[in-house]
């Protein structure tokens, strides 16, 4: 009684500023961290942070499993953070396909396929398989963890922000509840329209730095091997059509090309992509007998080509909802999850030395943004350079000519698969005069 008389009186005497709201919430409304989006970002950082003993409120607009329209390829840092997370058991009990390579395919018909690095412990490079099995495996997981409080179909509307402009907390719900959650730093891992990014004052991508994304599932494709296909066909230039075996003559068929240039086809993606699997003389003779299942999907990917800013006072940002998608692959797993870490081990370290401080500033959360600028954006650097380059049908036929014809530049692609070093030939003048001699 004698409380609640306490704070009418500061009301009343307009110094309502001074109660810190947070310690008016009720126990189960109070977190260390709270984490905006269950996808692989979201969920890989709550799992570091719960094994760490801190207490992570999940929150996601959705009910997981759920559908999630993507290439599907789960490789590389991908299996190494399931791996690290002791979830690859579950992964392997799934139903999937094999991805040992890339074949690449250029718009005069020239086609090559080179390996790709086996994963450590493996017989293969990754996977292939539908993206809501993946992330329902990271999902389950962190809704197992005793440490986090895993609330789905909940969306969360805006940020709680204190008298300084520092984020303290979400409110949002399951409608028409609504509910306000505290904590010491909230993460957006809540995509492409990540409402924490846009809470946060920032804009999106600019639509030369966002691929399109077009999905859909086909049946009974002939011709599928262990390899990931990228078709530079002249039915879909400038962009890359793919293929991704699933298993049993299953595959993820789809389309990446860049908003800005999509923007300037008289045709609906959709079209694009049925036209190109019928009539290409390289895709229709696979697709005599094949059926779509479902509907194709569409999707925003937001590349990193365009630099966002990744934290500030009391948020940070993950995953899509921080612009970390490779630009020449469209892959985002692997960034995403990765991010997960870097911003679990970060926090888990701010929240070691910061004391009772209401929210982690920006400064706290800066050696997430400089991890991220050291592991992940030299690659995507380099890969900018990589599309750019595979915009030009001339370089295309001459590149992946070169390779079919030549053991050197076979090896070459090996090489600049599996370092950023070799990637980086791209850059070098050098490079375009060896494509151009005999």
């Amino acid at each position: 009684m004698l409380k609640c008389l306490q704070i009418q009186f500061l009301l009343f005497a307009g110094i309502s500023h001074l109660i810190n709201m947070d310690s008016l919430a009720p126990q189960t409304h109070k977190f260390d961290v709270i984490i905006v989006g269950a996808g692989p970002a979201g969920s890989s950082c709550a799992l570091f942070l719960a094994k760490a003993g801190r207490r992570v409120l999940l929150v996601d607009k959705a009910k997981f499993p759920r559908e999630k329209i993507c290439g599907d390829a789960v490789s590389g840092k991908s299996i190494n953070i399931i791996r690290e997370l002791g979830l690859l058991d579950e992964l392997n009990a799934t139903t999937h396909g094999i991805v040992e390579g890339v074949k690449l395919v250029a718009p005069n018909g020239k086609e090559v396929t080179v390996p790709f690095q086996k994963a450590i412990g493996m017989d293969c490079a990754g996977y292939c398989l539908p993206r809501s099995e993946t992330d329902n495996i990271l999902a389950q997981a962190a809704a197992k963890e005793k440490n986090i409080t895993f609330i789905q179909n909940f969306n969360a509307d805006q940020m709680i922000k204190n008298s300084q402009g520092a984020v303290i907390g979400i409110e949002g719900g399951i409608p028409p509840k609504v509910e306000k959650y505290y904590s010491r730093v909230v993460v957006g891992a809540d995509g492409a329209a990540s409402v924490v990014s846009r809470n946060a004052g920032l804009k999106g991508n600019p639509p030369e730095h966002n691929y399109m994304g077009i999905r859909g599932y086909y049946n009974e494709v002939e011709g599928l091997e262990n390899n990931i296909e990228l078709f530079f066909i002249d039915e879909v230039l400038p962009g890359y059509l793919w293929i991704f075996p699933l298993g049993r003559k299953r595959a993820n068929v789809g389309l990446g090309i860049l908003a800005s240039d999509m923007k300037n086809r008289k045709i609906h993606p959709n079209n694009l992509l049925e036209n190109a699997i019928r009539n290409s003389p390289k895709l229709k003779d696979r697709f005599t007998n094949s059926a779509r299942e479902g509907k194709i999907g569409a999707w925003t990917i937001p590349l990193g080509s365009h630099k966002k800013q990744l934290h500030g006072e009391g948020w940070v940002l993950l995953g899509d909802a921080a612009s970390l998608v490779d630009p020449f692959s469209g892959e985002g797993f692997g960034n995403a999850a990765s991010s997960g870490k870097f911003a679990a081990q970060t926090i888990d370290s701010a929240l070691k030395t910061v004391g009772e401080k209401e929210f982690l500033d920006s400064e706290a959360l800066e050696p997430y943004a400089k991890k991220v600028e050291t592991e992940l954006y030299p690659e995507m650097e380099t890969t900018y350079k990589l599309q750019r380059a595979t915009r030009f049908k001339f370089m295309l036929n001459l590149f992946i000519s070169k390779a079919a014809d030549k053991l050197e530049f076979r090896q070459m692609i090996v090489d600049m698969l599996a370092s950023n070093e070799q990637k980086k030939k791209v850059e070098d003048p050098l490079f375009y005069l060896r494509l151009l001699l005999p």
